[in-house]
């Protein structure tokens, strides 16, 4: 099985030679460890020279004595997630696997920070991108990857940096969010997975779906964009992954998230009194449920936490981790949970681990009766693109009706919204495959 990812990359290229490159890469890549908990790495140019630091573990931890940081032009980053074959990995292999990876072409040395996934690749997929640019009997820069462009449809984002030069990628779908930011006085620029990782530099815009960009001393270029090129983000990303903070294809992660939680009240068939509480699960899943609880006039009450000391149990390799950290990952205003009617929102259900745990939670604690609302889909099928669903059997809603669904959780009533609700908001036609539908060009 080929190992699969879901990350977050940044990269800076900056004309005067800086110990700030170094610092933006690491902070930038705090901003978006959300994104990756299971490693990091950075790798920079200075005197010609490219010097790669990775390490399993936290950005706050692997990066933790900077002294060793020197002036560099330009560097790239990695924050990773392996979406699976990582609990058969050795210690060593997982930090094999730590990117950005190393490559060497015709051209010279190079290294390759990626988010995303390639189905149907025998071995890892960023080493796959690295075979197909050495393989390459294509002449120049833009030519390889151009040819890489045409030749791998889905689903990357990647940073590729040289001696001398940064370049930037994005699939011919736009799978995955990418995006370059640009200093005030037009000299630096800032690549990311996110737009809430900019930081100081003004959000320029995204990198579109199918192209290739240069940066280097002579400032940013466009090499190439795809005629074949089709933008279609992943639904989860806006539900899930990104940070509210964000802005991706031009919409607000969190006024969507709003929007999802109204969607979500229109479609309410149950009747609840003004002494229900509206409980968002943290933090995906809190603005949704606000937007739902104020459209309905009900009252919100954040009576579950997260427990700080815990990360997104989402992204734990294996599913005996997942459902440890679950029991771990958020604390309970009890007084107040018991005797009430409580309505729990949460973004998604995916193997229903953290939601079983919270109802649990709640019964514990008291409450009269638990109700779900969730304000996307039913997951119900697999994914090859980057979410972690590598087969329908570890999913709670395949194969498996509302009032299935409902008492396996052993709850009063549960509600999702429907697709053509989430089409209505933004057009995710053409990335249902989470929600039922196959992807025609996987």
């Amino acid at each position: 099985m080929s190992i699969k990812e879901k990350c977050g990359i940044y990269g800076i290229f900056m004309k005067t030679s800086s110990v700030r490159c170094i610092y933006q890469v690491i902070d930038g890549l705090e901003l978006l460890q959300h994104r990756g908990q299971e490693s990091c790495g950075v790798c920079y140019g200075a005197e010609n020279n490219l010097v790669l630091h990775k390490s399993l573990g936290l950005v706050k931890d692997v990066f933790s004595d900077k002294s060793y940081v020197p002036a560099a032009s330009h560097a790239i980053g990695h924050v990773r997630y392996s979406t699976s074959g990582k609990s058969k990995l050795s210690e060593k292999d997982k930090y094999v696997e730590c990117q950005p990876l190393f490559g060497k072409c015709k051209l010279g040395e190079f290294y390759v920070a990626h988010n995303g996934n390639i189905p149907n690749t025998e071995c890892h997929d960023t080493q796959h991108i690295i075979n197909c640019i050495i393989k390459s009997k294509k002449p120049t820069w833009k030519d390889i990857l151009t040819e890489l462009i045409e030749s791998i449809p889905v689903a990357y984002c990647l940073l590729i940096i040289t001696s001398s030069e940064l370049f930037v990628l994005r699939d011919r779908y736009g799978i995955r969010p990418l995006c370059v930011g640009e200093s005030f006085d037009g000299n630096d620029y800032c690549v990311s997975s996110e737009s809430c990782a900019l930081k100081e530099y003004n959000f320029l815009r995204e990198v579109n779906a199918g192209e290739i960009i240069k940066i280097d001393k002579n400032g940013l270029n466009i090499l190439y964009n795809s005629p074949n090129a089709r933008s279609h983000i992943c639904a989860f990303e806006y539900i899930y992954f990104m940070r509210e903070s964000s802005i991706c294809n031009g919409y607000s992660v969190k006024s969507l998230r709003e929007m999802l939680g109204k969607e979500l009240s229109k479609i309410e068939k149950e009747t609840f009194d003004k002494n229900t509480l509206v409980v968002g699960v943290p933090s995906s899943g809190i603005t949704a449920a606000k937007s739902y609880a104020k459209s309905l006039g009900l009252t919100y009450a954040q009576l579950i936490t997260k427990n700080p000391s815990v990360g997104r149990t989402f992204i734990a390799p294996t599913d005996e981790e997942r459902k440890s950290l679950c029991k771990e990952k958020f604390l309970y205003n009890e007084s107040e949970i018991k005797d009430k009617k409580i309505i729990i929102i949460d973004d998604t259900i995916v193997r229903g681990n953290v939601i079983k745990t919270i109802i649990n939670s709640f019964n514990l604690c008291g409450s009269r009766e638990v109700h779900v609302r969730v304000p996307s889909p039913p997951v119900i099928d697999v994914c090859s693109l980057g979410i972690d669903i590598p087969n329908c059997e570890e999913l709670l809603a395949h194969n498996k009706s509302n009032d299935e669904i409902k008492s396996e959780l052993g709850i009063k009533s549960l509600q999702y919204l429907s697709v053509d609700a989430l089409d209505k908001l933004f057009d995710f036609s053409s990335y249902k495959e989470c929600f039922g539908e196959k992807l025609i060009y996987v």
